[in-house]
């Protein structure tokens, strides 16, 4: 499970790539045709697509790597133990800000599906389907990093009492 866990945030990763340099591409592109007076009219509506995708798939990378909110400078003053209890504290907030935000982001997907994205002829339900798709993403990398984080403390405790009957 795990190898196919990787295999996945490697092909997310590539996607993210991928999106960005199309996204970077086909602006440069269509602001590129519009000076000679031909403009792009599709550009717009597959970059809004692309950049909603590539922004809930980026914020997946984010929290994979940790790379959201962290003002640890009061935090850190803090015993180790009172640290990882806020720590999952905040992943279980997260976690649920991310519920929300999956059931919210479904019913727009849902109540949008029959708006066209007039250049492309489909869906607007494409462009509102990265919420939920990419909050429940956020919801299983947050809860990966939960359960490593409760099994570090676990560990840690074990540690300690260890070392505590041996001295």
């Amino acid at each position: 499970m795990k190898k196919i866990y990787e295999k996945f945030c490697r092909f997310e990763e590539n996607l993210a790539l991928v999106l960005l340099a199309g996204l970077a591409i086909l602006v440069f592109a269509s602001a590129l045709f519009r000076t000679f007076n031909h403009p792009l009219n599709w550009a717009q509506d597959v970059a809004l697509v692309a950049f909603a995708w590539l922004i809930f798939i980026g914020g997946d990378i984010a929290v994979r790597g940790t790379g959201l909110i962290g003002v640890d400078l009061l935090i850190k003053k803090f015993p180790k133990a009172f640290q990882n209890t806020l720590e999952i504290i905040y992943k279980c907030l997260i976690i649920g800000f991310l519920l929300v935000l999956a059931f919210n982001g479904y019913r727009m997907c849902i109540e949008g599906w029959s708006r066209q994205i007039t250049a492309l002829h489909i869906s607007y339900s494409w462009v509102t389907m990265a919420v939920p798709v990419g909050a429940i993403l956020m919801i299983v990398s947050t809860a990966i990093s939960l359960v490593k984080q409760v099994r570090a403390m676990r560990d840690d405790n074990h540690t300690s009492e260890k070392a505590r009957k041996v001295g």
